[in-house]
């Protein structure tokens, strides 16, 4: 498992999400991870909620293009797994598992990748282990994907969308003398490591106001996605934690330091 690349005191991460596209199963695999949930997770997850299917993009092309798995047949529900202080949130869907944690109230505070890549890896092997059990096969995972979300807030360094420069290193503060009032981005890098390609970084950064509909907040999402880098559950461990090491590199290298300093960077 690698180490912590940069730890905040304060981070503005809202959501993680750790997640696996698999095969092997079937659309009819549905009713037992209704199951699943059932016999094996209601204890800890008591509340079961029904969401449109998620359509994963397939990072296997070369770099530079992207398809979409599109789903064939009729679509299956994607079933929502909540704790009981919805912090915790799994994901089931045949082909997709995902392991959530989101910061429901303000106070809550972010427990950390290590307990995140501990969740994955104990709910996915609980559910390969039943559906092994219950004769569906085991799943083979094809694709993984971690995401970050974190929600900018206005402090003492900026309070408005015109002000991302003082949050993001790039940027144009105006054209001729018009200022700029607020900046969206979305792009994508190619992942090596050794120089060999294994997946892509996707950063997203979107101007957004908080639930009062005033206060201004910037939202930046980051995903790495690609193959498993070795065989089983492990192999996906692998990609998790190098994945997350880049989003980590990228959120250092995108930010300022003026606002690492308000976020408390701690250095290793």
């Amino acid at each position: 498992m690698t180490e912590s690349i940069v730890s905040f005191v304060n981070p503005p991460v809202v959501e993680v999400v750790a997640g696996v596209t698999f095969d092997g199963l079937s659309a009819e695999t549905s009713a037992l991870l209704s199951a699943f949930w059932k016999e094996e997770l209601r204890s800890e997850f008591p509340s079961l909620q029904l969401q449109p299917p998620y359509t994963v993009p397939d990072e296997s092309p070369p770099a530079g293009t992207f398809t979409l798995a599109l789903p064939v047949g009729l679509p299956t529900p994607r079933l929502w797994a909540l704790s009981g202080d919805q912090q915790e949130l799994l994901q089931l869907q045949p082909g997709w598992f995902a392991c959530n944690w989101r910061k429901v109230q303000p106070a809550d505070e972010y427990d950390r990748w290590i307990s995140r890549r501990s969740a994955f890896q104990k709910y996915f092997a609980k559910l390969s282990e039943y559906l092994s059990r219950e004769g569906a096969g085991e799943p083979k995972i094809r694709q993984c994907e971690v995401t970050y979300i974190n929600h900018i807030r206005p402090s003492s360094s900026w309070v408005s969308h015109s002000d991302f420069s003082r949050i993001f290193n790039f940027g144009l503060e105006s054209v001729d003398s018009y200022p700029a009032e607020q900046v969206t981005l979305q792009t994508q890098f190619a992942l090596e490591y050794e120089g060999e390609f294994y997946g892509r970084l996707y950063v997203k950064i979107l101007p957004a106001f908080g639930l009062d509909g005033r206060a201004p907040i910037y939202v930046l999402e980051l995903t790495a996605r690609g193959a498993p880098i070795g065989d089983g559950l492990n192999g996906a461990l692998t990609f998790l934690d190098r994945g997350r090491a880049a989003i980590d590199r990228a959120f250092l290298r995108l930010t300022t330091e003026t606002m690492h300093d308000e976020w408390g960077l701690q250095h290793d």
